[in-house]
């Protein structure tokens, strides 16, 4: 999900992000790109470059799962959880208006099978009026999370150009109302690098209650911003863009959650 070579969002705008299946034609031209480290552990990796699927070297105390989008197609989810695979996190939203096609049906499948299951919100942050409030009123609605899913998650990847004090207030007004909204607080989706240039590596939601769901591939350990966050440390950990899965054509990315019982996590 995070900081894949360039394509056109969802929405219709130029990203740098989401799933690897689609940006095959990018693999060809972008092959020989040379990863580009960001500070604190984020990297923007060079298509077919990140093939590594790096883990804890010890695995007796995380719980293994995924996250999704409309990008891996049909899912059969009756084999998915096979390989261990307790948890599902896909994309609802995006924006104020978009809305991924497969949500409902990749929700009634994970569930179905006794994979727990949360949503995100792909964030494009803006200085129009009330931008964080209709973004986030957009997947309250759509996600719909109800009691005995896992916590919201805001997928925060573009600054949408805004200043580091402007982004800092957007996305607390995003998690705020979402809070309010869902009757818990958001864990937040972003790579260290990210989280200090473009918010100036706040400890202010990690000392508030916001869990970090924090990306960074191919390392035995994640970067974590903001201070460990407050020293709290990382929540969930996607650790590859690239994993396989049963039931899953393709690539898919790859996530730990840290801890043996996703109760602390479940609404």
């Amino acid at each position: 999900m995070p900081y894949r070579m360039a394509r056109l969002g969802d929405a219709g705008r130029l990203w740098l992000r989401d799933t690897p299946s689609m940006r095959r034609p990018l693999v060809t031209a972008l092959a020989l790109a040379a990863a580009i480290a960001l500070p604190g552990g984020g990297a923007v990796q060079a298509a077919g470059h990140a093939k590594s699927q790096a883990r804890p070297t010890s695995r007796t105390t995380t719980v293994e799962g995924i996250d999704i989008s409309h990008w891996q197609g049909t899912i059969d989810w009756s084999r998915v959880g096979s390989k261990g695979v307790r948890f599902a996190i896909a994309k609802a939203t995006e924006g104020q208006g978009y809305s991924d096609p497969t949500y409902g049906t990749n929700r009634s499948g994970a569930k179905a099978n006794g994979i727990a299951w949360s949503a995100y919100h792909y964030a494009h942050p803006d200085s129009s009026t009330n931008d964080a409030v209709l973004e986030a009123d957009h997947y309250a609605e759509t996600a719909a999370l109800a009691t005995g899913d896992l916590l919201p998650a805001l997928d925060l990847e573009d600054a949408g150009g805004l200043s580091t004090a402007d982004l800092t207030t957007w996305v607390r007004t995003w998690v705020e109302r979402v809070r309010d909204r869902v009757g818990a607080k958001p864990m937040i989706y972003v790579t260290a690098g990210f989280w200090r240039t473009h918010l100036g590596d706040t400890t202010w939601f990690a000392d508030n209650g916001y869990s970090l769901w924090v990306a960074n591939w191919g390392v035995s350990k994640p970067g974590v911003p903001a201070s460990n966050w407050g020293g709290r440390g990382w929540t969930f950990w996607q650790y590859s863009s690239t994993g396989s899965v049963p039931g899953i054509s393709g690539n898919v990315d790859l996530d730990h959650f840290n801890g043996r019982d996703l109760t602390a996590v479940t609404l």
